[in-house]
């Protein structure tokens, strides 16, 4: 075990108890009050029982251990809990819940509103739960809640199998399903969340459950999609499909030409067969915006040649589209490293003349930095009921995930300023969001997010988490 050093951990721990609520209330928004550390024997005791490691802010790997993907947010944790095991989860909740400091819950921490982590609290970390476990016969894939989307897919990949995951490998698992889980297999097999067979879980009392059609079925229907309000996801099983060598690669194309790239993209998915999925990105460059297809194709590879015809035909500059691994295609396609950035996300029914307009107009003026992700809703993921999970995504059309990142701190406002202005001027045009791709937070967004649905989650939330102790997220308030 790292030990605990006095310095860090007892500086306000006597005195915090006292505080009347209304100030422990601001303390945990983090406003104004700098929240105390747990008191040293509990820390001392939390460290004898617990499995994995206790990592404090005087630990050598503290620094490392604290980031997260988003570098906009600089988070500092009282205590880190690298949990190895469920027990290890319901411990760090229990001691969080006893010295009344908050708790976040990390998986890969690719939270875009930087709800991985938090300031002053207890951060529940499973990177060390990432085990991945595959009956390659019965097609089911069985993951501890740490694991990655790269976990999965080099494990069901032996086998020539894959389930709908995130396009960067870096991105967990838990997060990504339990938001809904968009990736390239959804217009075939649907998101990662209709590919979950069950899950388990570590409730906010302490209590392990399961969670599946059977068992459960109410807390089952809310953790696809409804994100991690209802419990820690110690382990997930998923339905596998037979996935070996695809058609994948980018199309980018010279700069100045976006509303009829956009047009065309239209088009092109709209008529696509559900074997491809394809992707668009509006990125800001020094010649002005260029347009760029993402794609990825699961059927015969003429075939694949005969449908890309028509956006070939409009004379990319940069052409890597070829064959190749699925596990490739999931490793290489959607690079991405840590970034300081401001994010947020649309659903578009539509990408109307107006919505085009908007887009070009904006992009016009796009900062360094910026770009628009255009991802197509369609195929099985919109054959699901939208009373059938909370994932509330069901509708043909376009999310959109509106970026703006920064390398210097200078670069932050007017990166923000463009992303929200977007934002605001698309929203009349909007019918919903995509709450993993969300970077800010409020009930009012959370509401918009899950519409008729939400009603429902706040009931189950109650049940499951009346005390919203697991609220670093996108919140459900409890009903």
């Amino acid at each position: 075990m790292v030990p605990i050093t006095r310095r860090r951990f007892i500086a306000y721990s006597a005195g915090f108890a006292a505080l009347p609520h209304p100030l422990r209330a601001l303390a945990d928004s983090g406003e104004g009050f700098e929240l105390p550390a747990p008191d040293v024997a509990a820390v001392r005791k939390l460290a004898s029982r617990t499995a994995g490691r206790l990592i404090t802010p005087d630990s050598p790997d503290y620094e490392l251990s604290r980031l997260i993907f988003n570098r906009a947010f600089d988070k500092h944790p009282a205590l880190i809990v690298r949990c190895a095991n469920a027990d290890d989860i319901a411990r760090a909740l229990a001691f969080a819940q006893d010295q009344d400091l908050p708790v976040a819950v990390r998986g890969g921490g690719h939270n875009r509103a930087g709800l991985s982590t938090c300031d002053g609290g207890v951060l529940i970390d499973l990177s060390a739960m990432n085990r991945v476990d595959v009956d390659a016969g019965g097609r089911i894939a069985r993951a501890q809640g740490g694991a990655l989307t790269i976990h999965v897919d080099t494990a069901t990949q032996r086998f020539g199998l894959a389930t709908t995951l995130a396009g960067c490998p870096t991105v967990g698992i838990a997060g990504l399903t339990l938001g809904g889980g968009m990736g390239l297999l959804m217009a075939k097999y649907g998101a990662a969340c209709d590919n979950l067979i069950s899950a388990q879980l570590v409730t906010a009392d302490g209590r392990f459950v399961e969670a599946d059609r059977n068992s459960n079925p109410d807390l089952f229907w809310a953790i696809r999609g409804g994100g991690g309000n209802f419990g820690v996801a110690t382990a997930l099983a998923y339905r596998l499909h037979p996935i070996a060598n695809v058609v994948s690669g980018k199309l980018a194309y010279p700069a100045g030409q976006a509303q009829q790239l956009i047009e065309a993209f239209v088009k092109f998915v709209m008529t696509a067969p559900e074997e491809m999925r394809a992707l668009a990105s509006l990125i800001a460059s020094e010649r002005g915006p260029r347009f760029q297809i993402s794609l990825c194709h699961f059927g015969d590879p003429h075939e694949a040649d005969e449908l890309l015809g028509p956006m070939r035909a409009l004379k990319p500059e940069e052409d890597s589209v070829r064959a190749t691994s699925y596990l490739v295609t999931q490793t290489t396609l959607f690079p991405a490293a840590p970034i300081a950035h401001f994010q947020t996300t649309l659903f578009l029914p539509e990408l109307s003349a107006a919505a085009m307009a908007t887009l070009k107009a904006a992009a016009g003026d796009a900062p360094p930095g910026t770009r628009v992700f255009i991802a197509p809703i369609d195929g099985a993921v919109t054959r699901v009921r939208l009373t059938d999970t909370a994932f509330p995504l069901r509708q043909r059309g376009f999310e959109l995930d509106i970026m703006g990142a920064w390398a210097a701190a200078t670069d932050r406002a007017r990166a923000v300023r463009w992303v929200e202005t977007l934002r605001d001027n698309l929203k009349p045009l909007a019918r919903g969001l995509y709450v993993n791709q969300l970077g800010e937070t409020s009930e009012d967004l959370v509401r918009t997010a899950y519409g008729a649905n939400y009603a429902r989650l706040a009931a189950i939330k109650k049940k499951y988490d009346p005390h919203n102790i697991l609220r670093s997220n996108q919140n459900i308030v409890p009903a």
